[in-house]
């Protein structure tokens, strides 16, 4: 299946393409991007901070989601991300377990331009369950 994603890099790059292939159990996966010819971009999971599942590349740079949890439907346990890089997101989870390589997060505003996040585990600073 395709899906439109925007791969945000430990290491600060950002890339914004197709991937077919994102499996968090494997070791590696490719995107198409969107810019710059047709060459797939091979990534390692450990190199990504999130991968973000989303409905358009352009999104809204101006966009200041309101703080806590909105009016999305709940998709598992409500949690806060914490990300190193200072990022906080609020959503829900439904697959979190400590120590994986990632977890889903469905972002908790419905405005939001991300349907879905894949988030690793070494990018993240804390994740609190408020419930």
């Amino acid at each position: 299946m395709e899906h439109k994603v925007v791969a945000h890099t430990l290491d600060g790059r950002i890339l914004k393409g197709i991937t077919h292939d994102f499996d968090p159990g494997r070791e590696r996966f490719h995107i198409l991007p969107t810019e710059g010819g047709g060459v797939p971009i091979g990534l390692r999971v450990e190199q990504l901070k999130a991968l973000f599942y989303v409905k358009d590349y352009l999104g809204n740079r101006e966009y200041d989601p309101p703080p806590g949890f909105g009016t999305a439907p709940s998709r598992g346990r409500r949690c806060v991300v914490t990300f190193i890089d200072g990022e906080v997101i609020f959503g829900t989870s439904p697959d979190y377990v400590q120590g994986a390589t990632g977890f889903t997060l469905f972002p908790s505003d419905t405005a939001d331009n991300n349907v879905r996040i894949f988030v690793c585990r070494d990018a993240v600073q804390s994740v609190e369950f408020p419930d």
